[in-house]
C-alpha cells in the first residue's frame, strides 16, 4: 500500500516567485527582470547547481554544501522564502493551452520503495546516485518531487476535484501555462486521503529514479549508523489517466560525415527503408515505425524483426538502440555517449530541427512515444528500459514547494 504524509513546505514569497522559480513548461530558468534592485537568480542555481559546480574534492564539496545551507538560511531570514507553519498535503495542477493535469503532492515513506510498493522501469548510474546522496545528506533539501503514478481512485479523484473548487490557491506561470497549488490542512480530509492511498496496492515511478535510489541508500546508511533517518521523499502523485507521455528523439553527431547511401545500405540489412512522402518531417504515432533524417532527406524505417525476449526489448526505443545505434554507430549508452543527443517533449521537433541546422552532418531518429500502459507493463515485468526512453509530463518547477529534512 502507498504511505503518504503531510509536510511543512518551504515555498517562495509571492513577491519574488517569478525570479526564484523555474516556470516554463520545460522547467527552464525564468530569472526575472535583472534590472530591478534585489533581483535574484533562480532557486535551482542558488541551491542545487552551485553544488555541482564545485570541485569534486572533500574541501570543495564541504564548501558547496555550506554555501547551499547558508543561502537557504539567508533566503528564509530575508523573507524571500516562507516556511509553512503547519504540515499540509497539496493539490497541484498544471494548466497549458494543450492540457491540464492535477495530482497530490505529499511525502512518501521510503519503505514503499524497499517493500516493492513502488515499481521502477529505469536503471540508475552509481555516480549520479552518489552525488545526490551526498547532497541530501549534507543539505537535507529536496527542491522538487519524484513523480509517481497509480491507477485512478474514486476517493482521491473526488478530494482533488473538491479542493480545486476553492479560490484559496497559489498560482505561478506565464503565457505557456500556470502551476497552481491548494493546501489541504483539514485533518479529516488528510486522514481520508491517506486512507485512500493506503488502498492503492502498487505505484509506479515515472520520474526521479536517481533521487529515489539515493534517498533509500542514505536512509539505510543513517539507520545503520544510529543517526536520524531521512525516511521520506517529496512526491507528486498523478493518476495514470492524467500522465502524459511524449516523444523522446535521438540525434547522432558523428565524428566525421557519413555518406547517405552508405548508411542506408547498412540500415537496410535490418530495416525496411522508405522515403517520407513529400520529404516531410516524420513524427510517427505508429509503433514499429521510426523516422530518420540524413543529409536533407526524411525516411521511414520499419524493423524487419521484432525481438520476443521481453516486453522492453520489443519496444521501438530498444529496437533502435539494439539494432541500429549500437551496431551501426557504436553508441552503447544513450545516457552517456557524447555523440548522441536526446530531445523530448512538446517542442522536440522544433529543437531537433534547430540542432540539425547547427550540425548539418547530424542524423536524427524520431520515435513513437511510449504509452503509460507500456511503462506499467515493463515495471510489472521487472524489466528495464534503455536510458532516456520516456519523456513524461508534468515537469514540476524546481522550488515551487521544497522540503527539508533535519
Amino acid at each position: 500500500m502507498a504511505n503518504i504524509k503531510p509536510f511543512r513546505a518551504i515555498r517562495p514569497n509571492s513577491a519574488y516567485a517569478d525570479q526564484l522559480v523555474f516556470t516554463t513548461m520545460h522547467a527552464e530558468s525564468v530569472s526575472g527582470d535583472l534590472s530591478k534592485s534585489e533581483s535574484l537568480p533562480p532557486l535551482k542555481t542558488l541551491l542545487e547547481t552551485i553544488a555541482r559546480q564545485r570541485p569534486e574534492t572533500p574541501e570543495g564539496q564541504i564548501n558547496a554544501y555550506e554555501e547551499v545551507n547558508n543561502t537557504l538560511k539567508s533566503l528564509l531570514e530575508n523573507d524571500r522564502l516562507w516556511h509553512e507553519e503547519r504540515t499540509c498535503i497539496y493539490v497541484y495542477e498544471i494548466v497549458t493551452k494543450n492540457y491540464r493535469q492535477a495530482g497530490i503532492w505529499a511525502l512518501t515513506k521510503l519503505s514503499d520503495y524497499t517493500n516493492g510498493t513502488i515499481r521502477t522501469h529505469e536503471l540508475t548510474f552509481a555516480d549520479s546516485v552518489r552525488r545526490l546522496k551526498n547532497y541530501r545528506q549534507h543539505t537535507g533539501l529536496e527542491g522538487s518531487p519524484v513523480l509517481l503514478t497509480y491507477p485512478p481512485h474514486l476517493v482521491i479523484n473526488r478530494i482533488i476535484a473538491e479542493t480545486r473548487t476553492s479560490r484559496k490557491r497559489t498560482s505561478l506561470g506565464n503565457r505557456e501555462g500556470f502551476h497552481r497549488l491548494w493546501k489541504i490542512e483539514d485533518e479529516g480530509i488528510i486522514k481520508k486521503l491517506t486512507e485512500a492511498f493506503s488502498q492503492v496496492g502498487t505505484v509506479y515511478l515515472a520520474d526521479g529514479h536517481h533521487r529515489l535510489e539515493s534517498a533509500d541508500r542514505l536512509a539505510a546508511e543513517q539507520q545503520a549508523a544510529g543517526l536520524v533517518v531521512y525516511d521520506t521523499i517529496s512526491s507528486l502523485y498523478i493518476a495514470s489517466d492524467q500522465l502524459r507521455m511524449q516523444e523522446y528523439d535521438r540525434i547522432v553527431l558523428p565524428a566525421k560525415p557519413i555518406e547517405r547511401e552508405i548508411l542506408l545500405d547498412k540500415i537496410s540489412k535490418g530495416f525496411f527503408v522508405q522515403k517520407a512522402r513529400g520529404n516531410r518531417p516524420v513524427q510517427t504515432r505508429e509503433k514499429h515505425m521510426i523516422g530518420m533524417y540524413i543529409d536533407g532527406k526524411w525516411f521511414n524505417l520499419e524493423p524487419k524483426e521484432i525481438p520476443f525476449n521481453g516486453i522492453a526489448a520489443a519496444l521501438d526505443v530498444s529496437v533502435l538502440q539494439d539494432q541500429l545505434l549500437a551496431p551501426v554507430f557504436g553508441i552503447a549508452d544513450a545516457a552517456t555517449d557524447l555523440n548522441l543527443k536526446c530531445i523530448g517533449g512538446e517542442k522536440a521537433m522544433e529543437e531537433l530541427q534547430a540542432l540539425l541546422e547547427i550540425h548539418p552532418d547530424a542524423i536524427a531518429f524520431t520515435l513513437c512515444p511510449l504509452t503509460v500502459n507500456q511503462l506499467i507493463e515493463v515495471a510489472d515485468a521487472g524489466e528495464i528500459l534503455p536510458p532516456k526512453s520516456t519523456w513524461i509530463d508534468p515537469k514540476v518547477p524546481y522550488g515551487l514547494l521544497m522540503h527539508r529534512h533535519y
